[in-house]
């Protein structure tokens, strides 16, 4: 499948609570796909803000297309979340845009012009 777009080493991370994550490796190849289960507390959604890079860890590393986050600049982590996507269980539309416009947000923000997309209809369909 190719290099990893992302890929954790031994990534640890904790809130001022405590620990949530330790020792997390995991690399996510090209074009896959994958679910995310556990229970409430578990650590889903910063693991997903570690691969996003909303969140950096307390220790170990993360690297998105094969650069280590920690170096990257605002600039080039935004570039890089343009090109991966994530769909969370609570995803939600935007009350001011028609569904269409909604559903081509994403091809927007990644610079493709997919407001009169037939792959747009065809998913409405």
């Amino acid at each position: 499948m190719g290099q990893p777009v992302i890929k954790l080493e031994d990534v640890a991370f904790s809130y001022a609570s405590g620990a949530l994550l330790s020792d997390i490796s995991l690399a996510l190849s090209p074009g896959s796909f994958h679910f995310l289960t556990g229970p409430s507390g578990a650590g889903k959604s910063t693991l997903l803000k570690l691969c996003s890079m909303h969140l950096m860890p307390t220790s170990g590393a993360v690297r998105i297309f094969d650069q280590d986050a920690s170096a990257m600049t605002r600039d080039q982590i935004a570039r890089a979340r343009q090109r991966i996507g994530v769909v969370h269980q609570d995803c939600q539309f935007l009350d001011h845009l028609p569904l269409h416009e909604n559903l081509a947000l994403p091809h927007l923000v990644a610079g493709q012009n997919m407001t009169a997309s037939s792959d747009i209809d065809e998913l409405l369909a």
